[in-house]
């Protein structure tokens, strides 16, 4: 099974998927939503955030696919890291994963700690492949373990 066995026996798509910024994501394929790389340009961070609230919104579980950038900016960076560890809970019960394209075999290593950096406490699993078709194949595996359900934001839990 592959990504594209999903869109053949998934329902049709929320018309809040289809809404999404097609600039910057590629829902086409949901729930594998592929981040596009021209879209990576200084300053995207926010309008990544705001597509990421609107996929979380949808309370469908999905799997981010993008390709590693080297260009994108320390700013951007701290922005998407930052989100990332502030919606934990609501991440971990939808997002299964996201999965960086690395093709050079000898940056994957790189991308995986850089990767591990940015996504540290955020409750997202991730995976560094070398290719979409590899990306694809993965997919449906990170779709079917299933996420902890999503604590209410306003209520905290002492310890």
């Amino acid at each position: 099974m592959n990504a594209a066995d999903l869109t053949s026996k998934r329902e049709p798509l929320p018309s809040s998927v289809i809404d999404l910024d097609a600039r910057l994501f590629d829902a086409s394929r949901f729930p594998l939503v592929r981040l596009r790389r021209r879209a990576v340009q200084p300053g995207y961070a926010f309008a990544w955030c705001a597509q990421m609230r609107r996929l979380l919104a949808l309370t469908m579980p999905f799997v981010i696919v993008t390709e590693h950038d080297d260009s994108e900016t320390a700013d951007d960076t701290r922005i998407r890291t930052a989100w990332l560890r502030a919606q934990r809970t609501q991440l971990a019960a939808y997002c299964r994963g996201i999965v960086v394209i690395e093709p050079r075999i000898e940056a994957r290593a790189t991308t995986r700690e850089a990767l591990r950096r940015a996504t540290e406490g955020s409750g997202v699993r991730t995976v560094v492949v070398s290719s979409l078709r590899v990306a694809g194949e993965l997919a449906p595996v990170l779709l079917k373990h299933s996420g902890e359900p999503a604590a209410p934001v306003s209520r905290s839990r002492a310890v």
